[in-house]
């Protein structure tokens, strides 16, 4: 019943998607400007121009429907590969390529599950990715270097699919009814490590990072996490500007890997006082330690979403359901991977919602450092023109899609700060202390 429902809505999703994609996008720009609300907050009105509104609903509208299509069109997928004898069919075309070796045909199987995925997603990240930034006027790359771009990220992909879907695999075989626990703690230490190697593995796979190169500014930023109570020894930039227009700055790491990572955009579009602003946010989230509570939730969830997996599996296979042959059968694995593909929707308000807080944090975590609510103002008025934000995003799209408040909350809040703050000054050396 669930799958019959599921499909229904879903080539409503995938032909709007289809609409968007062929839709040139002059065509919906003006379409957006011509519907952009006339009842704006005061502090869009105040900060920013009908045109930056209009832009702004122009480019995030379009990523709205894109988001919609492409969660459509991976849901499709795996609704097809349970119901339908694709799945069993490239289990045995893996077993058949590796007929004495069954590991090397579940790594087979699991290989030309993610490649199948990457060719058919393929299309649209083109042109979400590609032809859409370039229409906004947002992205620097060449086609050749997307292409490469997403080439290395597919075989990064690969890299942890096969081994790690193999381990699972495994798990099936060798204790049935009793994997989930030893999944679980598996899924969580592969979080944990790839958290922690990200920023020295992956990332200059993708970026040149180094050090910090205006020495005033560097020592000003390092001087501030002292102020936090937060040993920095070093904040990085980043070479975004060979892929994009658009400013940002981000917290990674776990322990020596720990860093503070800043856009060259942003740097260059940023005076001193909005650079140290965008820092002391990232200090922010290392204070209230936002990592480690990230982890920790993604840990729970995952464990009960493993859990409603494995009972389903159970189930399917008791009564013969979806072409498999045992409960141990990796044909199964598009079947658990739907299960917490359709969790992870279900409970993708929750993860939003939280991530909304963390932000909220973060950001009164920054001006309490900085005591400059101007420059926390100045600052997210140029990261939402650099980025083309939403200025007044739909209710239901934020409950939705947020992971950060709105510009125009994120605004309102530095103005009541600063009136409860007249002096400008900062509200203590340790401003961001950890909650008790």
């Amino acid at each position: 019943m669930m799958a019959r429902s599921v499909s229904g809505l879903i080539p409503l999703f995938v032909s709007l998607t289809a609409i968007l994609v062929v839709t040139p996008s002059a065509l919906s720009s003006a379409a957006w400007a011509t519907s952009a609300p006339q009842n704006s907050p005061p502090e869009v009105v105040t900060h920013f121009t009908p045109e930056d509104v209009a832009r702004g609903r122009a480019y995030m509208g379009g990523r709205y429907w894109l988001f919609a299509g492409g969660t459509a069109l991976r849901l499709l997928a795996l609704v097809l590969l349970v119901v339908t004898p694709a799945s069993a069919a490239l289990r045995s075309l893996a077993v058949r390529l590796a007929p004495t070796r069954p590991a090397v045909a579940v790594a087979i199987y699991i290989a030309m599950l993610v490649l199948a995925f990457e060719l058919l997603t393929l299309p649209l990240g083109y042109y979400a990715g590609y032809v859409r930034e370039h229409a906004f006027g947002l992205s620097t790359q060449t086609r050749i270097a997307w292409v490469l771009d997403r080439a290395k990220a597919a075989l990064i992909l690969l890299a942890l699919a096969v081994p790690l879907g193999s381990l699972l695999a495994l798990l099936w075989r060798r204790y049935p009814g009793h994997w989930v626990l030893p999944a679980w703690a598996l899924a969580g230490l592969a979080t944990i490590l790839l958290v922690a190697l990200a920023p020295v593995v992956i990332d200059p796979l993708f970026h040149t990072i180094q050090p910090l190169r205006d020495p005033d500014l560097r020592q000003r930023l390092i001087a501030l996490a002292g102020r936090a109570g937060v040993s920095v020894d070093q904040v990085y930039e980043m070479d975004a500007s060979r892929r994009t227009r658009k400013g940002n700055a981000y917290f990674t790491g776990l322990g020596r890997t720990k860093r503070i990572v800043l856009y060259d955009t942003l740097l260059a579009g940023s005076g001193p006082d909005e650079v140290e602003l965008v820092l002391a946010h990232e200090i922010g989230h290392w204070k209230r330690a936002h990592i480690w509570k990230g982890i920790g939730l993604s840990l729970l969830g995952m464990g009960i979403a493993f859990w409603c997996g494995a009972r389903v599996l159970e189930w399917a296979a008791r009564r013969g359901a979806f072409h498999l042959a045992g409960p141990a059968d990796v044909g199964g694995l598009p079947l658990f991977l739907l299960v917490l593909f359709v969790l992870n929707l279900l409970s993708l308000p929750i993860q939003t919602g939280i991530s909304r807080h963390f932000e909220r944090e973060a950001d009164r975590a920054s001006l309490e450092l900085t005591g400059n609510a101007a420059a926390f103002i100045r600052s997210e008025v140029q990261l939402t023109r650099s980025n083309l934000a939403d200025l007044v995003p739909p209710r239901a799209v934020v409950w939705l899609l947020y992971t950060h408040p709105p510009v125009a909350e994120r605004i309102r809040m530095a103005e009541v700060f600063a009136a409860g703050h007249p002096s400008g000054e900062p509200t203590g050396g340790q401003g961001v202390r950890t909650r008790p």
